[in-house]
Formats: C-alpha cells, sequence, structure tokens
C-alpha cells in the first residue's frame, strides 16, 4: 500500500515501514487527517503517543497544520499578477513549481534593470549552493 500523500515516505517498503517525518516539526506522525471545511480540504500530521500516568496509559494526541490540499486561494489572489499559486507543506516539489512561475513571469514581464539584476544575483546564488550540496557534496 503506498500512502497518496507522501507516497516516498509513508509506504511500506518490502513489508518495512518507513518512517513518516512532519514537515512542519520534523517529528515522526502517526497518519494524515484530511478534514473538509467549506468546501476545501485541510491536512493535519497527526502525532498519537502513550503517555504513562501512574499505572495506567493514556493516549495522546497533537495535530500539526500541513496547509489546504491544494493551495492557499486567499493569499494567492494577492499573487494573481506574478501567477503564484502558494502550497501547502505537503507539496514537496512546490519550490520547483515557485521557480517554473518565476520563469514564466520574468518571460512575460518587462522588469527594471535593477530588478533584473537582483534576480541574476539570487539565481547564480541558488544554483552555487545547490552544486555544492548536491554534486560536489
Amino acid at each position: 500500500m503506498v500512502c497518496q500523500v507522501f507516497p516516498h515516505k509513508c509506504c511500506r517498503v518490502f513489508g518495512v515501514l518507513v518512517v513518516k517525518v512532519c514537515p512542519r516539526c520534523g517529528l515522526e506522525y502517526s497518519y494524515i487527517e484530511r478534514r473538509v471545511i467549506g468546501g476545501r480540504a485541510y491536512l493535519y500530521a497527526v502525532h498519537v503517543s502513550k503517555v504513562r500516568e501512574g499505572s495506567r496509559s493514556k493516549r495522546k494526541v497533537r495535530k500539526c497544520y500541513l496547509g489546504p490540499e491544494d493551495s492557499y486561494e486567499y493569499v494567492s489572489m494577492m499573487h494573481e499578477r506574478e501567477g503564484i499559486r502558494l502550497r501547502g507543506l505537503v507539496r514537496e516539489d512546490r519550490a520547483l513549481e515557485y521557480f517554473d512561475t518565476l520563469l514564466n513571469y520574468v518571460v512575460s514581464e518587462d522588469l527594471n534593470r535593477e530588478l533584473a539584476l537582483k534576480l541574476i544575483s539570487k539565481l547564480k546564488e541558488v544554483v552555487k549552493v545547490l552544486e555544492e550540496k548536491y554534486l560536489r557534496g
């Protein structure tokens, strides 16, 4: 069985359960809860633990909000001009989507020179860090 939310982190590989790490707090979570409120789905990482109180054991539940299942509607409206759709924490590929959106924005807009130079500098910095971390490291 493969989890549809985090297929790479919460699946059974040859009968071994892979540890599920919460993207919000970094701790192991038990399962993902999906709540529908006002027609929109929101996701929570549910942390279940057992706490001993004397001779008894109690179940303790803590939840971390992970964001909407698809995107933040209201906040994304503020970035319509740039075409940015802000995503929740469960979308690990959201950074790539943001870069694609930025690329489309740069191609379609006339940027002033100062902003263009700042973007070039930041993008060179991103490339340098990625190369050092993943190609040379």
